[in-house]
């Protein structure tokens, strides 16, 4: 029997590939020792609902079968953590961009603030969507899960106004803060200070506008896929229900929604026939994971110093093989795949505040100029010592090999007199 779906197998093609990206993404931070709290967050979670949307659509691309009981009930609660940590994180993500864009001391005073802070974003990005996930969601549960032909098992949330507060709204709260609080700052800041920022990044060694511009992008994933996505979410989702001439009550009833709790199941022509705005919402929210994923490979994973840590997770296998690959000079200016701003001399210092717990700080190292060209240019009439001095500028700009240790686990800070803490975004 052929699959229901017409687009099969796109989906589950595109969800295995998202979450290959995604563990690659999250490889390269083991490979780094360097972690991003809400990066590692979004990542960890879209990689496992991408993983199980890619075994439902093959699993159930052809029946609507009642079966797995045990993995319908973790998935369909793990759709649940997934829907609320992405808005979430993503709010996270857009604050700590706006601290790194003000350009402006976020030190925080003491061990007891810090702490505060990280009990803050441990709240946001895990705690609160267990919650939802966990209390809020069972509810408004109207049944144990549901199988859907093409789509397999999810979550079954009864619509009433009840639910569209305390489930649907965590996907345009954390948005809507973060668009009419952080992103218009990050904006005006970069607008009225451009002279100052374009000082300021082409002073500084350790970033560059095209790594601004990334971080600016990586805000603006609040505006192009968050909220528009949750808008769209709850407006299909009340548009199906009137469609089907009922009416939205407040609350269904503890009792009525508890009472015969088995497992339903729905064929796909079931779900067409309910209307083109329950189809649609079916499609719009199953497109959304793989999208994301694209989203923060597309800044994250394709980066120089991400390439190198494939090239080094290869070169690992291979060695168990037996094969010993030439190992790849590196520039001594690469990035390691972060998005890092070396610090005003004066008070700038955002290590804490962007880096994750267990996290390296980035060592600076601030080298002397080397001799050999002034040399070369004041003894051009002795081609013995111009010979030596060009040999020495060589030697000492070659990235050899050997200083492949030194360069990774330092970076140079040529403009400058002072050495600051840098900020980092990583993943």
């Amino acid at each position: 029997m052929g699959a229901a779906d017409p687009s099969y197998p796109l989906h589950p093609i595109a969800c295995i590939l998202a979450a290959t990206m995604l563990i690659l993404v999250l490889l390269t931070s083991f490979i780094r020792q360097n972690w991003n709290l809400c990066v590692t967050f979004l990542c960890f979670w879209l990689f496992l609902e991408n993983l199980t949307g890619a075994a439902n659509t093959i699993i159930w691309s052809d029946n609507a079968d009642i079966k797995h009981f045990v993995y319908c009930d973790i998935v369909s609660h793990l759709d649940m953590i997934t829907y609320v940590v992405k808005p979430m994180a993503t709010l996270i993500i857009t604050r700590r961009l706006y601290l790194i864009a003000s350009l402006q001391s976020v030190e925080l005073p003491s061990k007891a603030a810090r702490r505060r802070n990280l009990v803050a974003e441990w709240t946001l990005g895990l705690f609160v969507p267990l919650i939802v996930a966990g209390p809020i969601y069972y509810a408004n549960q109207g049944v144990r899960f549901d199988v859907e032909e093409t789509l397999g098992c999810t979550n079954d949330e009864a619509t009433s106004i009840l639910e569209l507060l305390t489930v649907e709204s965590w996907t345009l709260i954390p948005p809507l803060v973060s668009i009419f609080f952080y992103y218009p700052k990050v904006i005006v800041m970069f607008y009225r200070q451009n002279r100052d920022m374009h000082s300021f990044l082409n002073s500084n060694t350790s970033v560059s506008r095209t790594n601004y511009v990334r971080i600016l992008a990586l805000a603006s994933v609040d505006i192009l896929l968050t909220l528009p996505i949750g808008v769209a979410n709850i407006v299909l989702k009340a548009t199906s229900f009137l469609e089907q001439n009922q009416k939205l009550p407040f609350y269904w009833g503890w009792t009525f929604l508890h009472t015969h709790w088995e497992p339903v199941s729905y064929s796909y022509t079931e779900t067409k026939g309910s209307g083109t705005a329950a189809l649609a919402q079916i499609y719009f929210t199953q497109w959304t994971s793989p999208v994301l994923a694209f989203t923060i490979f597309g800044l994250f994973g394709i980066t120089s110093e991400a390439r190198a840590s494939y090239w080094s997770i290869i070169c690992t296998v291979g060695g168990l093989f037996g094969w010993k690959p030439t190992p790849r000079a590196r520039n001594k200016r690469s990035s390691l795949g972060e998005i890092e701003f070396g610090a005003r001399p004066q008070d700038m210092s955002l290590g804490d505040v962007e880096m994750g717990p267990g996290s390296r700080r980035p060592s600076f190292v601030t080298p002397e100029a080397p001799h050999g060209s002034r040399n070369a240019e004041h003894t051009s009439d002795d081609d013995l010592v111009h010979k030596s001095a060009s040999s020495s500028v060589k030697e000492t700009c070659r990235p050899g090999i050997e200083d492949a240790p030194h360069k990774s686990e330092g970076r140079e800070h040529v403009a400058g007199s002072s050495v600051g803490t840098g900020a980092v975004i990583d993943v």
